[in-house]
């Protein structure tokens, strides 16, 4: 049977990606990247101050600043196919289509892979991974409340970080519980995209913590019994993001697939600079 055209005359029906993008929030290192390596210098310890000092000379110490060569991932699309027949039967550019699904692609692995690593493996001093405390749904799952993001928040001042600079990422579960919670509070908030100190967003493809051990599981693991995906927050100047080369590869004229091949390799990391001023919070059970 031929291909039929469809319906249509200029649409083509592709899989919706999300436009406001949370990579923003971070630093981005990309003119900093050589032959897709990053070269950084991690800081030393900061100089001891002395109150109301009568020792002479003042000490003199260095600081040894520790170098960092971050080599960016690799990232491969799967090769698609756009056979001749159906470019030519096709009402919309298939080509121009497959390409833009690529790109897309790429975008939505970027995305997961920057949400999983600027979350802290586990709760610490400059780390918090805290749990929801609101009243538990059908399912048993304790829901996310204002007063538990004012805790989280609390945990960020106690650093004395920059607390302009507090940025939120939301599970969609997690938003539709400050919603139900609190209608009237959840507009005026959404509205401005703030939450106390955060800027707020959402993603529906953040990490999982195992609620038995309180720790992150591994990128891209399957959830089980036990997982539960946590909103994260960070200090924005302390995560980055670095794009490396981006390059399609074109096979025309394919024998083949009586057509052309396309795919693409990017290169690309996002990363905590020192692994700290990072948070999340889960729902408990």
């Amino acid at each position: 049977m031929p291909i039929e055209k469809q319906l249509w005359t200029d649409i083509i029906l592709e899989q919706p990606i999300q436009q406001d993008d949370f990579l923003s929030e971070s630093e981005d290192l990309s003119d900093l990247v050589d032959n897709n390596t990053l070269h950084l210098a991690d800081a030393g310890v900061e100089p001891e101050v002395f109150v109301d000092n009568d020792t002479y000379p003042v000490g003199i110490v260095s600081r040894d600043d520790t170098p960092v060569e971050l080599s960016l991932h690799t990232l491969d699309t799967k090769n698609t196919d756009v056979r001749r027949i159906e470019e030519k039967e096709s009402s919309y550019k298939k080509m121009e289509s497959v390409a833009r699904g690529h790109r897309n692609a790429l975008l939505r692995k970027r995305r997961a892979m920057a949400a999983h690593n600027w979350a802290p493996l586990k709760d610490g001093d400059t780390t918090p991974v805290l749990i929801t405390t609101g009243t538990a749904d059908t399912g048993g799952r304790k829901r996310l409340t204002f007063d538990d993001l004012e805790r989280l928040e609390a945990r960020f001042r106690d650093q004395e970080v920059d607390m302009g600079n507090l940025v939120l990422v939301l599970t969609s579960t997690h938003l539709a519980d400050l919603k139900n919670e609190d209608r009237k509070l959840y507009r005026e908030c959404m509205k401005v995209k703030k939450i106390g100190n955060f800027r707020v967003d959402s993603y529906p493809h953040l990490p999982y913590y195992d609620t038995t051990t309180g720790q992150k599981q591994a990128f891209g693991a399957a959830p089980g019994a036990t997982s539960s995906m946590a909103s994260i927050a960070w200090v924005k100047p302390e995560v980055m993001r670095a794009t490396g080369d981006t390059e399609p590869f074109v096979r025309y004229n394919d024998p083949e697939a009586r057509g052309d091949i396309l795919g693409y390799q990017q290169r690309f990391t996002a990363l905590p600079m020192r692994n700290k001023y990072i948070g999340a919070i889960y729902s408990g059970s």
